[in-house]
C-alpha cells in the first residue's frame, strides 16, 4: 500500500493533466555574497580609519579630516570575511605603504556563532586566513589560508611580506590532556607574499604566540609568547632559527603561564622591545642588543597592558591597560618614574584593547571592546590636555584601529 501510495506522488509531482510539470529554475545564491555598498568619498589628506569590529565582521570606517567636527563618527561601516552567514571574528588589520591595499586576519573563533568550530580567543578549531582588500571599494582581492586562530599580523617596511601569528591555547589544551611535551604546543608563524597572496614560509615559534613586530632593520621578528617568553626569529638565515627568551628570572609553563606575554611596543629609535604582559601586569624590557631582559627597566600597572604606541622621538610610551582603562605615560629613558595617567573609564571606555597616535603626534587614538554586547568605542585623547575628547561608538567588539593614507 505504502509503495503504491509514493509512485502516486511521485507520478503526480511529474505530470499534470496538461502533460509534464514545468519546474522553474532554481536560484542558488548571487554571485558576490556581500551587497554592493555606495561608493565612498576619497580618502582625504589626513587618511582614514579602519577598525575591525570582531563580533559582527565588520569594519568602520571613520575619516581623520572631519576629527574637529561636533558631528565627527562613522563614515561608513563595511562587512569584512568570507562567509556572509556565519561571524568569522576579523582580528587586526595592516594597511600597505602605499594605501591601495589592507589586510585583515580571520580568526574563526568567536564565540555565540553559532554551530562550527568556533570558541573563545584561541581556542577555534577552523583554519584561519589572512585577507587582502582593495581599500578604495573594500573588495576581498586575494585570500590565503593558515593556520587556527590567527592572532596578530603585520607588514615588511617595503609591503612585500605578511607576517602573521596563530595564538592557539587550545594546542596548548590538547596536547597537554593527551600528556605531550610543551614543544608540541608551539605553534607557527605564518610568512607570507603580499603580492599573491601565498605561503612563503611556516615557522614554529612558541606556544600561543600573539604580537610579533620586526626589528629597527628589519632582520629579526620578536614575538610575544604565552609561555612567558618572547621568541625572536631570525629573517636573514633560510631556516629561520628561532631563540626564545624568558620575560623574567621567575616564570611558569605554556599550560600554567606567570606572565603571559600578550602585546608587544618597539621603540622607533633604540629598537628595544617593551613586553606587555597579561597576568603579571607588567611592561618589560627588553634589550635589541645583548637579546637579553633587564628587570630594572621593568615597569608595573594596576591593570593589563595592551598594545602601546611611541612617539617618534621615542621618548614617550603610552600604554592602554585594562581592568582600571586607563593610559600610562612612561618616561622610556626613566621607566622607575612613576608613570602618567589619562583615565578613560569616565568616558565610557570598557576593556582598552588599542591604542594609536595620530601622524602630527598631538592625539591618541584608542580602541575599546566594550562588553561584548554592546558597542566598543573609539576616543579620541587630546596628549597636551591629557584628556578624552571626543567618543565615538563602533561596532561590537573593536580589536584594533590602522590608519589608511590617501595615495599619492
Amino acid at each position: 500500500m505504502l509503495l503504491a501510495l509514493s509512485v502516486g506522488v511521485l507520478g503526480a509531482c511529474g505530470e499534470t493533466d496538461m502533460g509534464p510539470l514545468q519546474v522553474p529554475e532554481l536560484e542558488y545564491g548571487v554571485e558576490a555574497p556581500w551587497p554592493v555598498s555606495a561608493p565612498l568619498p576619497p580618502v582625504g589628506p589626513a587618511g582614514r580609519l579602519i577598525i575591525t569590529n570582531n563580533l559582527e565582521d565588520t569594519l568602520s570606517l571613520l575619516d581623520l579630516d572631519g576629527m574637529e567636527s561636533p558631528s565627527w563618527g562613522e563614515l561608513a561601516r563595511v562587512p569584512v570575511g568570507l562567509n556572509p552567514v556565519e561571524l568569522e571574528g576579523p582580528h587586526l588589520s595592516v594597511v600597505s605603504p602605499e594605501g591601495d591595499f589592507y589586510y585583515v586576519g580571520i580568526s574563526n573563533y568567536v564565540p555565540g556563532s553559532g554551530s562550527g568550530p568556533h570558541g573563545t580567543h584561541g581556542s577555534g578549531k577552523a583554519d584561519g586566513y589572512c585577507l587582502k582588500l582593495d581599500a578604495a571599494t573594500h573588495a576581498v582581492v586575494g585570500s590565503v589560508r593558515v593556520d587556527p586562530n590567527p592572532g596578530d599580523v603585520i607588514l615588511s617596511a617595503d609591503g612585500r611580506t605578511l607576517f602573521q601569528t596563530h595564538f592557539d591555547l587550545l594546542k596548548i589544551a590538547e596536547v597537554a590532556r593527551r600528556g605531550g611535551t610543551e614543544a608540541e604546543m608551539d605553534s607557527r608563524m605564518a610568512i607570507l607574499d603580499a603580492r599573491t597572496m601565498t605561503r612563503t614560509a611556516m615557522v614554529p615559534v612558541c606556544p600561543a604566540p600573539h604580537a610579533v613586530r620586526l626589528s629597527l632593520d628589519g632582520r629579526r621578528a620578536y614575538v610575544a609568547c604565552w609561555s612567558d617568553e618572547v621568541a625572536i626569529v631570525d629573517l636573514e638565515q633560510a631556516d629561520r632559527p628561532v631563540r626564545r627568551v624568558k620575560v623574567a628570572a621567575n616564570t611558569g609553563t605554556a599550560l600554567r603561564p606567570l606572565h603571559q606575554p600578550y602585546a608587544l611596543t618597539v621603540s622607533p629609535t633604540t629598537g628595544a622591545v617593551w613586553v606587555s604582559s597579561l597576568a603579571s601586569r607588567a611592561v618589560q624590557y627588553l634589550d635589541p642588543v645583548t637579546l637579553t631582559m633587564d628587570p630594572q627597566r621593568t615597569v608595573w600597572l594596576q591593570g593589563a597592558p595592551m598594545f602601546g604606541a611611541f612617539t617618534s622621538d621615542g621618548r614617550t610610551l603610552y600604554m592602554p591597560y585594562q581592568s582600571v582603562d586607563s593610559i600610562a605615560i612612561i618616561d622610556a629613558a626613566d621607566p622607575e618614574a612613576v608613570p602618567g595617567e589619562i583615565p578613560l573609564a569616565p568616558s565610557g571606555c570598557l576593556n582598552v584593547h588599542q591604542l594609536m597616535l595620530t601622524p602630527d603626534e598631538r592625539h591618541a587614538l584608542v580602541v575599546c571592546e566594550g562588553d561584548h554586547v554592546g558597542p566598543g568605542t573609539l576616543h579620541v585623547v587630546s596628549l597636551e590636555e591629557r584628556r578624552v575628547v571626543k567618543t565615538v561608538q563602533v561596532g561590537l567588539f573593536p580589536d584594533s584601529v590602522a590608519l589608511l593614507r590617501s595615495r599619492p
